[in-house]
C-alpha cells in the first residue's frame, strides 16, 4: 500500500482494481460457458480448448489485478462478510464430515447401505479440507509464535 494516496485516491483505487477483477473473472467464466455450448452444438475439442484458454486468461487478469493493486482490493466490511462467510462454511463441511463419514463406512462395511460414489467422495474430500485446514492453520499459528 502506498501511504502517498489520500483517502479518496485508495477508494478510487480500490474500486478500479475490483471492477477489474470482477471484469476479467466474468469474461473468463462466461467466455467458458459459450465455448462448453458451442462445443455441444459443433462437438469441436478446439472450441472447447478456446474456452479454457480464455477462461485461464481472465483468471490470470484477475491475479494481476490483485498483484498490482496499490491498495488492499476488499475493504473491512468485505473482509467481515468474506470472514464470516468462511467459517459457516468451514461450520458445514466440518459437521457434515463428522456426521458422515462415520455413518458411511458403518453402513457401508455392515452392508445396510452404500453411499453412491459421488457422495463419498465429496465426504472424503471434506476430510481431506479439514486436514489441509488444520496443517495450514498449524503453519501459520508457527509463524505468530
Amino acid at each position: 500500500m502506498s501511504e502517498e494516496l489520500t483517502a479518496r485516491q485508495r477508494v478510487e483505487k480500490r474500486e478500479q482494481y475490483s471492477q477489474w477483477i470482477n471484469r476479467s473473472v466474468g469474461f473468463g467464466v462466461l467466455s467458458f460457458f459459450v465455448a462448453t455450448a458451442l462445443w455441444m452444438l459443433t462437438d469441436r475439442a478446439v472450441v472447447l480448448f478456446a474456452g479454457l484458454g480464455l477462461y485461464w486468461l481472465g483468471c490470470l487478469g484477475m491475479a494481476v489485478g490483485y498483484w498490482q493493486s496499490p491498495v488492499s482490493v476488499g475493504d473491512e466490511l468485505e473482509r467481515r462478510m468474506e470472514r464470516e462467510a468462511s467459517q459457516t462454511t468451514f461450520l458445514f463441511v466440518t459437521v457434515v464430515a463428522i456426521l458422515g463419514l462415520p455413518a458411511d463406512v458403518v453402513l457401508s462395511t455392515t452392508g445396510v447401505y452404500t453411499a453412491p460414489a459421488a457422495v463419498r467422495g465429496a465426504l472424503w474430500g471434506y476430510l481431506l479440507l479439514i486436514l489441509v485446514f488444520g496443517a495450514v492453520h498449524w503453519f501459520v499459528k508457527r509463524q505468530y509464535e
